[in-house]
């Protein structure tokens, strides 16, 4: 809806990303936010009774281009295989690289469009999405390319980022990097940042340096898939500044006060430790020194298959101890400060019009267990 000024009115409460305020309604121009108070006026009303109207949830780590599942590799690992075991059996990352690059075109976009709208049905406004499934120069820029079509087709802000996942098999490691960086013309266009699985069985601390050293040489934004198994990574967040650090699951205290002093943003993703056999990040220490605690659901076949940001925030209350109200802080404001959109994720004025409304505060959905809710979308 454009021209004029709409206002909406008749809510329950408000949660702007930061906290939740009451009795006030808020005002649309243009798509935009002008003004968040009581008793505003404008050009037409949108009444949403009794409702809590919150700013579009933000999913700032996700793999969602792919194709097939690994149904299988979970039934292995409910009976006790760990994950680096099935990925040194050759499953893991390469058998959805397998599936992936025997697809077309038209069924990877076909797929990742359908996670999507799952995605936006629960609420999310925007979504970060990682190649990664290629595992070669062609099919990694394949996947840039995909992504670009899945942003053509639907109203959810997709936001693509290069991954470097694991190294490929057979192939000189370093030979590998030097031809993403000799071509980095040819995609620089089709990519917003760069990422890397920096850990046991994917990239070292050389080849990881080796990474973000280049693209921050060209300006291009890092994140740092960082301490999943083996903590060296997150040294190198705050060494390379990069924008965030995910998963963090064992990250050593003194690399916290690092990403602390870079301003790196802790993306977390308890869906992940949850799946795996419930590890935790150093959340106390995280938030104590100040770091920035965003959530995400990184969404994959093989360790996180869920489309759920209520079930992320659920298990961000449950599993880390974050309280509600903090916790859909961490899905909306933060995981969207984490992609850059300093204009998603909350409502005052200048962020974009893109919310949904439930019947339920932060704290209710987190006391009655509420990953069922269906949101209203609401884009003014």
């Amino acid at each position: 809806m454009t021209g004029g000024r709409t206002v909406v009115k008749g809510l329950r409460a408000v949660f702007n990303g930061r906290e939740v305020l009451e009795g006030v309604d808020v005002a649309v121009e243009d798509g935009r936010v002008v003004e968040v108070g009581r008793d505003l006026e404008g050009d037409r009303s949108v009444i949403l009774r009794d409702k809590v109207l919150y700013p579009a949830f933000v999913d700032a780590h996700t793999h969602l281009i792919y194709q097939g599942d690994r149904l299988n590799e979970f039934r292995m690992k409910v009976r006790g295989a760990s994950y680096l075991s099935i990925l040194a059996a050759g499953g893991g990352i390469r058998s959805t690289v397998r599936a992936t690059s025997g697809a077309s075109d038209e069924e990877i976009v076909s797929s990742t469009l359908k996670r999507v709208e799952r995605l936006r049905e629960k609420g999310v406004g925007a979504v970060e999405i990682k190649t990664g499934y290629g595992i070669s120069y062609d099919q990694e820029i394949r996947l840039l390319r995909l992504i670009g079509e899945v942003s053509k087709r639907t109203d959810v802000e997709v936001v693509p980022t290069l991954l470097f996942h694991v190294p490929p098999e057979g192939e000189d490691v370093k030979d590998y990097l030097r031809g993403f960086f000799e071509r980095y013309e040819e995609y620089a266009h089709l990519l917003k940042f760069v990422d890397v699985f920096a850990d046991e069985g994917a990239f070292g601390p050389e080849e990881t340096e080796m990474i973000l050293s280049f693209y921050r040489g060209k300006g291009v934004p890092c994140r740092l898939h960082a301490d999943e198994f083996r903590p060296f990574a997150s040294d190198l967040a705050a060494k390379y500044g990069c924008v965030s650090a995910d998963h963090l699951l064992r990250t050593p205290d003194e690399n916290v006060g690092k990403l602390a002093r870079a301003g790196v943003i802790a993306v977390l993703c308890p869906t992940t430790g949850f799946f795996l056999g419930g590890d935790k990040p150093p959340i106390e220490s995280l938030i104590s020194r100040g770091v920035k605690v965003a959530l995400s659901s990184d969404h994959n076949p093989g360790t996180a298959p869920f489309l759920n940001p209520f079930l992320t925030v659920l298990l961000g209350v449950f599993h880390y101890g974050i309280p509600p109200e903090e916790a859909f802080k961490a899905h909306t404001l933060h995981a969207a400060d984490s992609l850059l959109l300093y204009d998603m994720g909350r409502i005052e004025p200048g962020a974009r019009a893109v919310f949904f409304s439930l019947d339920l505060t932060p704290d209710e959905v987190a006391y009655w267990g509420a990953v069922d809710v269906s949101p209203q979308l609401v884009r003014l």
